[in-house]
């Protein structure tokens, strides 16, 4: 598999005939199958209940260590050291929350407009059942991405979320993700997640490295050490909301 760069450039369609004819040959039930069976297949990605993956992450000039932790079904925190103070962004399952160092310092619970797009993601991979989930896929042709061919991929979402997957014609796996804001100052913008360097762990293929941009500006990168699955530290305890120090004595 050809690594990828982390720089990006989406080029216009300029394909040949017979390229596009061939493109057209695959439907997109295939692309699914070959995917999650290039991954390491349906059931055992059913088997990970979470994943915890740490490494450095790049934001607007500055390098800090990251840990990130997700659990199903749709638990998620993040943590940046920086300059060893400890930022967090976390969700647990029903409260949106934060730590800023540089503010209060204290966990803080996000408002609606800030906890939105939390509250849609989910620990299982969309394509896992997409049926089942009421999810609808269309084949929307191909696209150029970092110099390599891709399928375009369109998901229309139970809640009626739109979201292009572009999976690599040699290896079905994707190798961007293009979702639109719809929350916050960059509303409306696109918003591409880029996904390279995928390894293998445990018998599951992973990308290593993601990058995401909006807008065109590049927002947020990462790079990861180390990923495990299943691990015994992730709990539902993990994400929690602090309880403040006079609950805590109750």
């Amino acid at each position: 598999m050809k690594k990828l760069t982390q720089l990006f450039s989406i080029l216009m369609f300029s394909f040949l005939t017979v390229s596009v004819a061939q493109a057209q040959d695959v439907s997109v039930e295939e692309i699914v199958k070959n995917y999650l069976e290039n991954i390491g297949g349906e059931e055992a990605w059913k088997k990970i209940e979470s994943m915890k993956m740490s490494g450095n992450s790049s934001a607007q000039g500055m390098s800090m260590p990251v840990t990130l932790q997700t659990m199903a079904p749709a638990y998620f925190k993040m943590e940046l050291d920086f300059q060893g103070k400890k930022m967090i962004q976390a969700f647990d399952g029903e409260t949106a929350w934060m730590i800023n160092p540089f503010g209060s310092g204290e966990p803080t619970k996000m408002d609606e407009e800030q906890s939105k797009q939390m509250k849609k993601q989910k620990f299982q991979d969309e394509f896992i059942d997409y049926e089942g989930k009421g999810h609808k896929l269309e084949l929307a042709g191909t696209e150029e991405v970092e110099g390599s061919e891709t399928y375009k991929v369109k998901m229309i979402k139970k809640d009626g979320d739109i979201v292009f997957y572009f999976f690599d014609t040699e290896n079905f796996v994707p190798i961007m993700v293009r979702a639109f804001v719809d929350s916050g100052p960059a509303k409306g913008q696109s918003s591409e997640t880029f996904m390279s360097d995928y390894q293998e762990v445990d018998g599951l293929m992973v990308a290593h490295t993601t990058e995401q941009k909006v807008g065109g500006a590049t927002m947020f990168s990462f790079t990861a050490d180390k990923i495990e699955f299943n691990s015994e530290d992730v709990t539902s305890d993990s994400f929690a909301f602090p309880a403040k120090e006079e609950e805590e004595k109750k």
